[in-house]
């Protein structure tokens, strides 16, 4: 069964639900046996949801999500796709990526921490050589993390 017709069928089961609450006002009788087979169906026919790499479970309607060595892309993701029994994500150019290797959120690194400590010096409204030290400190940030990233 490709995606498609996997959503389809979730959105067959949903209606199921719908036309069984809507009857169930009507008559004011709930059939809790019909609600069972409808939540049977659901665990039978619906597949379990992965996880991104930060420990989130994807949904398929996320849009940008950080991918990419050193985590330093940020890419528009449109569609959740399952091949051959693994998750993908796919982005806006039809690229995919193992679902569970995208975050959700920027993850930290040492380039992260010296581009913030950068963006800080450059912000602030500094006299003399208060940031002297701390951008030294953001030069040795980036050569440890070039040199665990050549290893």
């Amino acid at each position: 069964m490709d995606d498609k017709s996997e959503r389809e069928e979730k959105t067959k089961i949903s209606d199921e639900i719908r036309e069984l609450v809507h009857r169930s006002n009507e008559d004011g009788y709930m059939g809790t046996k019909e609600l069972l087979a409808i939540a049977d169906r659901i665990d039978a026919e619906t597949v379990e949801l992965p996880k991104s790499a930060d420990g989130k479970i994807w949904t398929g309607r996320e849009m940008c999500l950080w991918t990419g060595a050193g985590n330093k892309e940020y890419r528009n993701f449109h569609d959740l796709v399952l091949k051959s029994n693994r998750w993908y994500a796919e982005d806006d150019c039809g690229n995919r990526y193992a679902a569970e290797s995208v975050w959700y959120e920027r993850p930290d690194s040492f380039e992260r921490i010296a581009e913030e400590l950068d963006k800080w010096c450059d912000d602030e409204d500094v006299y003399g050589d208060v940031c002297e030290k701390p951008r030294d400190l953001v030069e040795r940030i980036r050569k440890l993390a070039k040199e665990q990233d050549d290893e």
